[in-house]
């Protein structure tokens, strides 16, 4: 089975892609869907659509996993990254690809143990189960902690539907 878990954007999206093959988990690809900061948001929020149809038909994923929108105090970052969010939601439908959608809590919980894990911790537990193949790329920190929190969100489905939940 092969998961694709994203972790929604408006400037930068993670992806995360995993298998399981005879209930062990690996990496196929991870990375960054990423928009330029000069384009307008409904350039913006195409790019993010052509990636993520461009990202599914590559790579024909079973399931697309998708951290649920949870923001308490930033209305307007909620509104972008719901935005993007939607236009994924879209790609997967459009070419048929179901959709889960996990709390941040929860993923935190099944990937960690904790589920108010900081994203170090999440990261740590993360390589212990795929080891190097979860590396910081040339890239800044912050674009590898959506990565990795693609990963993680895809991790999490895995983990719960191989243990029966």
């Amino acid at each position: 089975m092969l998961i694709l878990g994203i972790d929604p954007g408006t400037a930068t999206t993670g992806f995360g892609l995993i298998e399981i093959l005879n209930k062990k988990v690996k990496v196929r690809e991870w990375g960054l869907i990423e928009t330029k900061k000069d384009v307008n948001v409904a350039q913006r929020l195409n790019s993010i659509y052509q990636k993520t149809l461009s990202l599914i038909k590559n790579n024909k994923p079973d399931i697309f996993a998708i951290e649920k929108i949870f923001f308490a105090t930033n209305a307007k970052t909620a509104i972008a990254v719901g935005q993007a969010q939607g236009v994924m939601l879209l790609a997967s439908a459009k070419l048929n690809v179901p959709v889960v959608e996990y709390a941040p809590g929860t993923i935190k919980k099944v990937v960690s143990g904790n589920g108010r894990a900081k994203k170090k911790e999440v990261q740590r537990s993360l390589r212990k189960v795929f080891g190097n193949h979860v590396k910081s790329k040339a890239h800044k920190k912050t674009h590898f902690d959506n990565a990795a929190d693609a990963l993680a969100i895809a991790l999490t489905h895995a983990r719960l539907i191989t243990q029966g939940r």
